[in-house]
């Protein structure tokens, strides 16, 4: 198996090239949705993290119910999944501000994914974008917490739609670049494997 990199062998960078690219585009268009229209993108995450909250609700209920219906503490979690899903749904400018907050956290959590990734993939190509992704989350972080809770209902749906598009921006340079150092593998095989047959050839020839 060949190793590109420091972590990553051709047959895994050759099978989910053409997904990473898929899966950049996309986030890079969503991200352009968040850019240019940042208070729709903001009720957007609200509403999501609203129904996920509700739908873990239910889930938690019903393993409660099935399991531990008679236990009080075991009734708590999927009872504030519940109550913070309603809140989001009928509160969702307030939402905003405290997704401000888990944004921000985010951001960072993010900043050191992207770096620590970065630095691994170094020397492929695209390994600096991922780089730059990082600085720039941490960048965004330190805005967002400074101007707290003010601009919230613009800066959260600026901000996910900023990052979801470099981060798709780094996906698609990182599939690009998979895909050509999976093409550049496949070439340098075939011709060591034409080159193994000519010296083959040229020695039972000689015989």
């Amino acid at each position: 198996m060949t190793i590109v990199g420091r972590m990553f062998d051709k047959e895994t960078l050759r099978k989910y090239s053409t997904q990473t690219i898929i899966a950049g585009v996309l986030m890079a268009l969503l991200g352009l949705v968040g850019v240019f229209a940042p208070t729709l993108m903001s009720l957007v995450v609200v509403n999501f993290l609203a129904w996920l909250f509700l739908f873990s609700a239910i889930v938690q209920g019903v393993i409660t119910w099935k399991s531990y219906r008679n236990s009080f503490s075991a009734w708590l979690k999927p009872a504030i999944s519940l109550i913070t899903a309603i809140l989001l749904l009928f509160f969702p400018f307030e939402g905003v501000a405290a997704v401000g907050i888990m944004l921000a956290a985010y951001l960072l959590v993010d900043a050191y994914s992207s770096l620590t990734f970065g630095w691994e993939y170094r020397p492929n190509k695209g390994w600096w974008l991922m780089i730059v992704n990082g600085i720039l989350s941490i960048v965004l972080a330190i805005i967002f917490m400074i101007d707290w809770p003010l601009s919230s209902i613009v800066l959260v749906g600026l901000f996910v739609g900023i990052s979801l598009f470099f981060d798709g921006i780094t996906l698609i340079a990182f599939g690009l670049g998979a895909k050509k150092i999976s093409d550049e593998e496949i070439s340098k095989e075939q011709n060591e494997g034409q080159n193994s047959q000519n010296r083959q050839n040229k020695k039972e020839s000689e015989q």
